[in-house]
């Protein structure tokens, strides 16, 4: 852009913008790898004449579906870090839009 090529404060600004920007998304790709993937389903079975409802956690690991069991105790905790990173991923997709811009204009030449 020809105001970033004629003031070089301005190039400094977006340059450190767009450092600032890939540190937080570092930042979060780490947080992220704590946090479980996929979603939470329920299943219902009926033995003897009981109804039992259990829930477990389903998502895609090279390529193949797991699931996997959660006890009821730890089921709030699961879901709860599920909207974390869920949240986090959106945090991330306007971090990585927002550096895609500042490259954009940045660019001298």
């Amino acid at each position: 852009m020809k105001v970033v090529e004629k003031d070089k404060h301005i190039h400094g600004m977006l340059q450190e913008e767009l450092e600032r920007c890939r540190g937080m998304v570092i930042s979060l790709q780490k947080e992220l790898s704590n946090l479980p993937k996929g979603s939470v389903h329920k299943r219902e079975r009926r033995y003897k004449k009981k109804r039992y409802i259990y829930h477990y956690l389903k998502y895609r690991q090279s390529g193949k579906s797991i699931s996997k069991h959660i006890p009821q105790k730890e089921l709030e905790g699961v879901i709860q870090k599920l909207q974390d990173r869920k949240r986090l991923e959106k945090e991330m997709n306007s971090y990585t839009a927002r550096m895609k811009y500042l490259e954009k204009i940045s660019k001298v030449g």
